[in-house]
């Protein structure tokens, strides 16, 4: 076929293409205009989920007539004006691509005034054609109607979702796009009924908890660093918080929402071994970088950016990060009393400490005795056990008030970290029994051990397969070998043929996750009871790791109750 030059109809249509992929990507163009615009409200209005009418009003920096008529044309921008400002990006818009783009494929009017005593004008398009501009009554600020969007091009239509749908995707763009900017107001509507408002806000947090909750909020660590140029700011949740996908993890570089895969591994990474498998962060997280260090124009949308020093960028997160989670944020607190009926998670937390702080009879009695025990044993830290709550939960006295402290996670947790420290140093040692272990496990269990022994092999157990559903383990790692026999292999069989299945490959998330399950099985049970030496060396074993806070499932290890809490309680203040 002989090469011909495309209508400029087309083309538009091609460009609109790479930029509007819904209504959710007209409203994300819009929203950042308006940000750059320096509004401090904006309020979006959509119909049909945004496929019949997508309504933004903002009161920023409005266009007059002349700039109204340019901001429609392609690659016509106010925000950079020489090649060297590609290097030192600011804003959020800069190609002069998005008003164009949703010109070409929507009916749109656009209303515009630059401030008070100046005039207004609204220009109406069709399809990409200007069809008019002529004055409007409008305070500062501009407002942008697009009406039956792609009604142009009906392959892009056909592939729109339900109303239903494309709201709750232009509902999440709102929410994200809230988060760069907690002083500005926002409201979304749609179908007349208002689904997202959060006034300005002080602080990310309070937006953060205008978004997501109070009760997330509240499980959020702080994360603080900076090396160079590079500063970090921002939350993760506590391991205790989770979700099942990586949705709400956002990282925002200079101001700009954007995806990358070496942050997101390095988050994932400072996580190993404080999630559940298959559990993931909520995490907020800002870094600002010198721009000429930060490619933006790398995409389009605008999403995807590169970074000269990726590695050095990397690397400050990973600290910031190990920081922020080796620290006493990552316990779960018992919720004041004087919050009372503002979340039913701060209930169960308040009723959970309650539980912790009640004692019968016959748990008094035993304390009592044990504390006679404790009057011999030696402490070397600055925790003292005091007591055994029902076989499960450790009392510990501390200079700040008093901790509960779950013996079973602790245990795991120690036995975790000593087993990834022997892995890492010389390998796991192996201890070979005498007389092999005997199990039988279920047909599609018995498949997935078979297929993978030499996975197995790798984190200190050998298992010989004399078919029938049945398994000798001939050699398992000595440090959990006696505390593993004592307990049994069933369930722990059964567990690491799970973790197999969910995870296909030995490298990083599978190798944490076998440790963690045999660190689990051997570790002491809730309802064995410890003497008081026992107890002593545990918890001070366990204020030796660098995260002593929660298992490698994720769950929490500890409740603090402060004194200043106790006294409160009390009545003594």
């Amino acid at each position: 076929m002989a090469i011909v030059r495309l209508t400029e109809a087309l083309t538009r249509k091609i460009a609109a293409g790479e930029v509007i992929e819904r209504p959710a990507s007209v409203v994300k163009e819009l929203i950042e205009n308006s940000l750059d615009a320096g509004s401090e409200r904006i309020d979006v209005e959509l119909t049909a989920g945004g496929t019949s009418s997508i309504l933004i009003q903002d009161d920023g920096t409005g266009m007059d007539e002349a700039d109204l008529r340019l901001s429609v044309e392609r690659h016509a921008t106010s925000k950079i004006h020489t090649e060297a400002d590609l290097d030192s990006i600011h804003t959020l818009g800069f190609r002069g691509e998005a008003l164009a783009s949703i010109a070409a494929v929507s009916k749109l009017r656009i209303v515009s005034c630059p401030g008070e005593g100046r005039d207004a004008y609204a220009l109406t398009m069709d399809a990409g054609h200007i069809e008019g501009v002529k004055p409007e009554a409008r305070g500062r600020g501009t407002t942008i109607d697009v009406r039956d969007l792609f009604f142009n091009l009906p392959a892009r239509a056909r592939f729109l979702g339900t109303p239903r749908t494309e709201s709750l995707h232009a509902n999440r763009v709102v929410q994200r796009m809230a988060l760069l900017a907690h002083q500005v107001g926002w409201q979304l509507v749609h179908d007349g009924r208002a689904i997202f408002e959060a006034p300005a806000a002080a602080c990310l947090l309070d937006r953060i908890g205008q978004i997501y909750g109070v009760d997330v909020a509240r499980a959020l660590i702080p994360v603080e660093g900076r090396r160079g140029d590079i500063s970090i700011m921002g939350f993760v949740s506590r391991p205790d918080l989770r979700r099942g996908n990586r949705r709400d993890q956002l990282f925002i570089v200079n101001g700009r929402l954007v995806t990358d895969r070496g942050l997101s591994f390095v988050l994932a990474s400072a996580y190993r071994g404080l999630l559940r498998p298959g559990g993931y962060p909520v995490a907020v997280i800002r870094i600002d970088v010198p721009p000429d260090l930060v490619d933006v124009n790398i995409h389009p949308r605008k999403e995807e950016v590169r970074f000269a020093e990726s590695r050095q960028l990397q690397d400050s997160l990973a600290a910031s990060l190990q920081q922020a989670l080796s620290t006493g944020h990552v316990v779960a607190p018992v919720v004041p009393e004087t919050d009372t009926g503002t979340t039913s998670k701060a209930s169960q937390i308040r009723e959970e400490g309650s539980k912790a702080l009640s004692f019968d009879l016959r748990t008094a009695v035993s304390a009592n005795t044990r504390a006679r025990e404790a009057e011999k044993v030696r402490v070397t830290g600055d925790r003292r056990v005091i007591g055994q709550l029902q076989y499960t939960y450790l009392l510990v006295e501390t200079l700040d008030g008093l901790e509960i402290i779950d013996q079973h996670i602790a245990h795991e947790r120690i036995l975790y970290e000593r087993l990834k420290d022997q892995a890492r140093d010389a390998g796991i040692v192996r201890q070979l029994f005498l007389l092999p272990v005997r199990v039988e496990v279920p047909f599609e269990t018995a498949s997935v051990l078979s297929a993978h022994k030499e996975k197995l092999e790798r984190v200190g157990i050998a298992l010989d397969e004399f078919g029938g559903g049945t398994f000798l383990f001939r050699e398992y790692p000595r440090m959990l070998a006696d505390e593993q026999s004592q307990r049994g292999f069933q369930e722990l069989v059964e567990s690491l043929a799970q973790a197999i299945e969910d995870k296909e490959d030995l490298e990083g998330a599978l190798f944490d996750r076998l440790l963690s399950e045999m660190a689990c099985a051997a570790a002491i049970k809730a309802g064995e009871r410890l003497t008081m030496t026992e107890a002593q060396r545990l918890v001070e074993n366990l204020m030796t790791l660098d995260n002593p806070y929660a298992c490698p499932h994720g769950r929490p290890i500890i409740f603090q109750l402060s004194r200043e809490e106790l006294d409160r309680r009390f009545r003594r203040t």
